[in-house]
């Protein structure tokens, strides 16, 4: 078993502090992210390690941080992205968590007091604990004028402060089950012990392995502040002795609590027993398994099992809280066993929960807290826990065994005490109670317990703390040959057969294009009649299958999971970037390789009115920028490549506000010299992705079980060696909005007559050569911007590029490339910090369909990912 580094673990993961009654919980906003790293750097030395041991007296202080905030503070991609992902996405992320998680009705995120969708951004918790209200004082005022004077706002001040006897509001002993973490704790008993990797990263867990955690490549932590990975790897470990923190803040509706105990039964001896069933202990702490009729006052107990002792729940309902949040060895599918209880310790929590607000009666006697009434106070429980993996350990105990309703053979029962009622939520309003002969169930259970806020933390370990204040390092800044590219499968022989087989196609390829001339030959006579061949089928199949024929001109149709798949994408590309480009300056992802960056003018022309709209409302000239480019994902000599060229535009001085706010007064236009899209939608297109990172992109056409041959035909039609780029035409393929109601695709059409040669054999850079030979010799190079409408949802569709419309092209404008010098080293570095994205457009020209939808996301993060690396600032016209 690895050796607990308790030096480097935040003492509150490994102690409840229960010798220190007064807690405090700061919701934190960062301002600047460098006086943020100055004050947690400040900060450092006064939080204390596990290794200082359980306070007696005194004051402590320690730091949790959400996703955003690690990110705010500048932590880097690559540890980002290795987070859990709900702890991504947040606790109030997505309807779909609300509905598992039971935050429905009036404990919905929308009605949370903080932590919800549209309350303040949350970076950081700041948990104080002290022995006196007098220590509590003095600190809070100390830490509040640091956090005052690093321009860090309060969000929200949570006050918290022991109950008498360890008790939560309802009266009951609350912490007793808590699993005793092995290797730590002295207890003996097999069925508390549950391994440190359940609750603490970088240790092995229940199942002998490691939780996937954030890790960080060496050059990002120069200083070696990270410990190394114990396994086999050079990386450096974020996540090692952290944890995740799940917080909520639960009101207890105490008075509805007994009051529809004392609705339901008669006597105050029947109450409390009713009130014990529901909860499964009895107020002192003693379990109904040691004591089923009445408590005998020997106390808390916890050495027990269910199967064995109460398999049909007569001491303890099957639905009993109790039961619900810590089976034991009751679960399937061989209770009673050793197997039965390694399920459970999956599954277990470390809480370290505190209430707050005043009790309802002194003493919390059942009696007089139902005699109290209600009193409009609130009060509840500051509800913490830790786990090493959210979905598994929380989200689980929480959907699976609170929520559901049909919990270990029940119908219709959510937990007694925490769980969701009424139609609106996931669980039932009913709790059985096993009885011989039969059993009592009661019906129209109130909800007892309503969520106010929440939200996911991480606690770092103190070496984690001393990386995050320190000042971000960009992955490099100094140009150097890039690695090799990433492979994002398991190294196999057949992996390694099939990229073998890929670079002999991509050779062959490379070899066929040298064969120019004949090449050409074919173009004129089968280059269009075969694509309009393979358009033609496309075309029939879609009106044969009525695909989009429910759609209006103009009109979207969002695919199901449509950004998860784009996010997925983002990760593949930014991995690549991160992996491929370590040691060496950063290009894009996609659209690599740049042949020049280049001064133009963007003339629109004199229009009819249906067509004034937007960037073309009238006649006039904008200064531009035009990027031509290769295809990707890597820079490889001009022969090498796909046989694809691109062109970004970006034109400046645009009236109005574009829909990306990192730029302002823009408008960008993305084209390719094929006349489809490598990919039809996003979905395709992460399996590309994915097959590019495994060094086998030719596999995705030529998979006989997934095939793509339609798209591979498309593209080969029109994948060749180029003579220059300002000799190609190129297609927008996808549809973009051109004021309301109308779709419309694009083409940038070349005007120069002059024909290029390829030339044999080819330099590394033979297409930037004749760029620069053209505009020796030419005044100016023109393209012709030419506009196409949709007049037909079925075959113009929005959401298939693979589609080409046939509707007729309309000229708008032109860009002119006036003679200038291109070639420099200034010029090639503005070009990697120049970020081409449709996104940047008027809201007249809005980009359209799947692919244009996750270009929003790909194409924002991975330039600036790219320009991180590079130690670049993003270049705004």
């Amino acid at each position: 078993m690895a050796e607990l580094e308790f030096e480097d673990i935040q003492g509150i993961l490994l102690s409840g502090y229960a010798g220190l009654p007064e807690a405090r919980f700061l919701l934190l906003t960062f301002g600047e992210a460098a006086a943020a790293r100055a004050w947690l750097g400040e900060a450092l030395p006064r939080i204390e390690a596990a290794a200082a041991g359980r306070p007696q007296g005194g004051s402590r202080l320690h730091l949790a941080f959400t996703w955003t905030g690690l990110e705010h503070l500048g932590l880097s991609w690559q540890a980002l992205k290795g987070f859990a992902r709900e702890f991504r996405e947040g606790m109030a992320g997505s309807a779909r968590r609300s509905r598992l998680l039971g935050d429905t009705g009036g404990s919905a995120p929308e009605h949370w007091q903080w932590g919800g969708p549209d309350g303040e951004p949350l970076h950081a918790l700041l948990m104080l604990y002290a022995a006196t209200p007098g220590e509590m004082e003095t600190r809070l005022a100390s830490e509040w004028a640091a956090l005052g004077a690093a321009g860090i706002r309060v969000v929200s001040a949570l006050t918290s402060r022991s109950l008498p006897d360890g008790r939560e509001h309802f009266g009951f002993r609350d912490g007793i089950s808590d699993p005793k973490l092995a290797g730590v704790s002295t207890s003996r008993d097999a069925r508390q012990r549950v391994a440190l990797g359940e609750f603490v990263l970088g240790y092995p867990n229940a199942r002998d392995q490691l939780t996937l955690r954030p890790l960080v490549d060496p050059i990002e932590d120069p200083a070696g502040l990270l410990p190394e990975v114990v396994e086999d790897s050079d990386l450096r470990d974020f996540g090692r002795n952290g944890s995740y923190l799940v917080f909520r803040q639960l009101s207890q509706d105490v008075a509805g609590f007994w009051g529809w105990l004392a609705d339901q039964a008669p006597t105050p001896e029947a109450r409390l027993a009713l009130a014990a069933k529901l909860v499964g202990r009895w107020p002192d702490g003693e379990s109904l398994i040691r004591a089923p009729r009445r408590p005998s006052g020997a106390g808390p107990d916890n050495d027990f099992g269910y199967h064995q002792e109460d398999p049909d729940g007569l001491r303890c309902p099957l639905g009993a809280h109790i039961r619900r949040a810590n089976p034991r060895d009751m679960l399937p599918p061989r209770p009673g066993t050793e197997a039965s209880l390694a399920i459970n310790h999956r599954h277990r929590l470390l809480r370290r929960g505190r209430p707050y607000g005043p009790p309802l009666a002194e003493g919390l006697d059942p009696e007089a807290l139902l005699a109290a009434g209600d009193d409009g106070v609130e009060r509840g429980l500051h509800f913490l826990c830790f786990n090493a993996e959210p979905s598994r350990q929380f989200e689980f105990v929480q959907h699976t065994w609170l929520e559901n309703a049909n919990f270990a053979g029940l119908r219709g029962e959510s937990d007694p005490l925490v769980g969701s009622r009424g139609a609106g939520d996931k669980g039932g309003d009913a709790f059985s109670v096993p009885e011989e002969p039969v059993r009592c169930r009661y019906q129209g259970l109130p909800r007892f317990v309503r969520v106010r806020g929440g939200g996911y933390f991480f606690l770092p370990g103190l070496r984690a703390l001393r990386y995050l204040a320190a000042p971000p390092r960009g992955l490099t800044t100094e140009p150097s040959a890039p690695a090799p590219p990433a492979v994002l499968l398991p190294d196999t022989w057949w992996l390694r057969g099939g990229r073998a087989i890929n670079d002999a196609l991509e050779r062959g390829l490379a070899l066929s294009r040298r064969a120019t001339r004949l090449r050409n030959g074919v173009d004129r006579l089968l280059q269009w009649p075969l694509t309009d061949a393979l358009q033609a089928w496309l075309r029939w199949r879609r009106r044969h299958y009525a695909i989009d024929a429910d759609l209006g001109l103009a009109e979207e149709r969002e695919l199901a999971g449509e950004a998860e798949v784009a996010r997925r994408i983002t990760e593949q590309m930014s991995e690549f970037l991160l992996r491929t480009y370590r040691h060496g300056t950063a290009e894009r992802a996609g659209n690599t390789k740049t042949h020049g960056l280049l001064k133009a003018q963007f003339e629109v022309l004199e229009l009819p009115e249906p067509l004034r709209v937007g960037l073309f409302r009238e006649p006039r000239a904008f200064e531009a920028w035009a990027r031509f480019g290769g295809p990707g994902p890597r820079v490889v000599p001009d022969m090498r490549d796909n046989g694809v060229l691109s062109l970004g535009v970006k034109v400046l001085g645009v009236p109005g506000e574009t829909l990306l706010d990192d730029e302002a007064h823009t408008q960008d236009f993305s084209g390719i010299s094929a006349p489809t899209f490598t990919t039809p939608d996003v979905y395709e297109n992460a399996k590309l992705q994915r097959l590019i990172g495994a060094g086998m992109p030719v596999w995705y056409f030529l998979n006989p079980f997934d095939s793509h041959y339609a798209d591979m035909l498309l593209q080969a039609l029109h994948a060749k060696a180029h003579g220059s780029p300002f000799e190609v035409g190129y297609w927008s393929c996808v549809p973009y909005l051109y004021g309301k109601g109308r779709a419309i695709k694009y083409r940038f059409v070349p005007l120069l007559e002059r024909r290029s040669k390829v030339p044999l054999p080819a330099p590394d850079d033979y297409l930037r050569r004749a760029m620069v030979d053209t505009l020796g010799e030419e005044a100016e190079v023109v393209f012709e911007l030419r506009i196409q409408f949709q007049e037909d949802p079925v075959t113009m569709p929005i959401e298939d590029a693979s589609i080409i419309w046939t509707s007729e092209e309309i000229p708008v404008a032109r860009l002119r490339l006036p003679r200038q010098e291109f070639d420099t080293q200034a010029r090639k570095r503005l070009a990697r910090e120049l970020t081409i994205n449709p996104w940047h457009a008027l809201p007249e020209h809005r980009p359209l369909g799947n692919q244009n939808r996750a270009r929003k996301l790909i194409y924002s993060e991975t330039s600036r990912l790219r320009q991180r690396i590079n130690g670049e600032e993003h270049f705004k016209p």
